[in-house]
Order: structure tokens, then sequence, then C-alpha cells
């Protein structure tokens, strides 16, 4: 007969309830440790740490109470270790046994833990070289990992290859994941307008933080003094008022969107594909937020076809104009077709594995989703 983890978790909370009866029973006067804690039992997705580890903090949300079932509590989570505070990322410096009290959203409930004497070599140490270029967002933009770099050393100083797996960032006050150096197409998606301190962490410890604001959407009032950004026939939207320009300079630019690169196939369709050397486009800008995407080999950058969503980029004889649209204030950039500006360019289907297509397709939102961002690296003329 299989038995399931609900099964033994119910073993578990059943076990330490007969423990404090027992105890009870019997006078002694230790009192049981989940007496005070509501009734409920939280599961840690650890329980032996060695010192030298760090306290991981995530997943330790599940909340069981007698005769009602599971809850899950993943907000405004905060820790304890014997009455003292413990944030994720921090290490254990002692050995023992504690009692880690987990606390979100009004409840409170407690479980056991064990720190062991550290084994093994020293923990490597790792440091923070470049933090994410991207510092500016805004409401509805997702978390980007460009440009972080970290390096680590062993106990002896030689230098150890980090994985991007390792490298995680949370916001410092809530704790929230918002990001991974491994992860494509951006991490988590800002709802609320701030600074934000963003801790990095290397194997869940923290090893450097960094402060990034996120622009709030703009009062009617705002809005309403904001100049037009488009150079279209028809009067700027209310949309479009809100966007602010940044003036795109000419020269040649690798295109990157979902952490893959627009390059052109052989029929010459645009497409994601990483190579060895990236298609490179000169950007000629031709004022009013408006530029052309030309190529070493005389062709541009537009739309072949009738314009319409799922119609394939492709590479056209005569110059193509795009009205472009600042993302971060800095190189990233959504585009649209001139005499459409209600579509977007963007990887189809959010996807950003090789041979996704990039289409065009009916966004009339300026503040473009992350498939439809494209970051514009400088890069020498082909």
């Amino acid at each position: 007969m299989r038995i399931s983890a609900f099964d033994l978790r119910k073993v578990a909370i059943i076990t330490a309830l007969l423990i404090c009866t027992t105890t009870a029973a019997f006078g002694q006067r230790r009192e049981c440790p989940l007496a005070k804690y509501d009734g409920n039992w939280a599961f840690g997705t650890t329980v032996t740490f060695y010192v030298g580890d760090p306290f991981d903090g995530i997943g330790q949300v599940e909340v069981m109470r007698p005769g009602k079932g599971s809850q899950m509590h993943e907000k405004n989570r905060k820790w304890t270790l014997d009455g003292v505070q413990i944030k994720p990322g921090e290490v254990f410096t002692r050995e023992g046994k504690f009692i880690m009290t987990i606390e979100s959203n009004g409840f409170k409930t407690a479980y056991n833990v064990e720190v062991l004497p550290a084994k093994g070599p020293k923990r490597p140490v790792a440091t923070v070289v470049s933090y994410p270029i991207q510092t500016e967002y805004k409401v509805g933009n997702r978390f980007y990992v460009d440009g972080i770099k970290v390096v680590c050393h062993d106990e002896y100083g030689n230098e150890l290859p980090v994985e991007n797996k390792d490298i995680t960032f949370f916001t410092s006050i809530s704790n929230t994941l918002v990001g991974a150096g491994s992860q494509c197409g951006g991490g988590y998606q800002f709802s609320t307008p701030g600074k934000k301190v963003i801790e990095v962490r290397y194997q869940y410890i923290t090893i450097g933080e960094y402060t990034i604001n996120v622009e709030g959407k703009k009062s009617h009032a705002e809005a309403k003094e904001r100049k037009p950004t488009t150079t279209n026939a028809r009067p700027a939207t209310k949309n479009e008022e809100t966007v602010k320009a940044k003036t795109m300079a000419n020269g040649w630019y690798n295109l990157r969107a979902m952490y893959n690169y627009l390059n052109v196939d052989a029929n010459g369709s645009a497409e994601l594909r990483k190579k060895s050397v990236n298609q490179a486009f000169y950007v000629e800008n031709k004022g009013n937020n408006q530029v052309t995407l030309k190529m070493a080999n005389g062709k541009y950058l537009g739309i072949a076809d009738n314009i319409q969503n799922g119609v394939r980029v492709k590479t056209v004889n005569t110059p193509y104009l795009w009205n472009t649209y600042t993302e971060n204030n800095a190189d990233i950039y959504s585009m649209r077709p001139s005499t459409d500006t209600d579509m977007v360019l963007n990887a189809s289907e959010e996807k950003n594995i090789d041979g996704t297509h990039i289409i065009l397709w009916k966004y009339s939102n300026l503040n473009a989703p992350n498939n439809a961002e494209f970051r514009f690296i400088p890069t020498r003329q082909p």
C-alpha cells in the first residue's frame, strides 16, 4: 500500500499531539512547544542545516490545521529562530536544536529545526561584479537580470564556475522572488509602484543588493500635460500621451527579445535564434520617434503582407518605417508599423526557443508586454 505525503503529515501531527498529551499526563514541567501556536503546524522545506548554511525560507508556508485540512500562506512571511528574527539568506553560525516560527497573514506556527556542526570545506565565497543594468521599470513590466555578473572562489582563492540557476533575486522587505539568473524572458511582473531594494543571492546567501524604481500609472492630469510621442495622421490617444519618448542613436545593433536574438532565416523571415554571429541592423533615426532597420545586404526589416494578427515580419527591398516606444528609457523599445500603431512587433506565443516567429499582433496599450520588448545592443558593422 502506498503512503502519501499527506498521510505522513497527518501521522506527524498526531504524533506531536500525543507527545504533548503524554508529557502533560506524567506531570513534567516542560510545556509543549506547540501549545502557544494556535494548533497549527508548518512544514519547512529544510529542517536540518549545517553551520555555514543559509536559511532558505522558501516554501515554508504550508499550515496544517487538525480536522480542517491544509492551507497555504505565502505573503508577508516572517521567521524567528528561538525568538530571534531570521531572514532568508542569513547564514547559521551556531549549532543546536531550535524552534523555528513562521507568521503569515495572521497565522503563526512552529516547527523544529536542527543546526549541525559544519562539515567539509568552507563554503565558497561569491561576489557581485556587476548588477543588472535595468533599474527603471513601470507597473506591468517584468524584472530583468541582464548585466548580472557574479564570481565565486573557494577557500584557497581558486575561482569556481558560477551557474546561473544559483543566482536569485528577492525583494528585501517582502522576500518575494522576482527573478533568477537562468530565467528567460523576464521574471516577476511588478504590480505596485515605488522604490524597491533587490537582494542578490548566491545559493540563497545574500551577497549584494541594489535599488530599482517602479513607476506607477500617471493620473489623468499628468497624462494631459505630456506631449504626444507619435506622428500618426490620427490624433494621439490618451494612451500614447503617457509614453515618454527617447531618441534612438543611429548605428549598428543586435536586437534581443525574450533572452534570444532576432535573426533572419533563409527565406527572409524574422525569427528568434542564437547564432555565433547574430544579425546586425543599421538603425537610422528618421525623427519623430521613427526608425528604419537596414541590413548589410541592403534590405530592410518590415512587413511584406497585409497587416493582420500573426503576419510574419520579413525583409523588404525598400525602407520600412517603425514607430519606437521606450520601455525602460534606456535601450529597450517596442516597435509598431508607422501605418498602424495598434499592432506591435513581438515573439509569437511569448516563446523564446530557437525558431520562434517574429510577428505582428494587435495590442493597443503602448506599455508593451514582455515578448514585445526588444533590447538594442550596439555592435560592430558587419
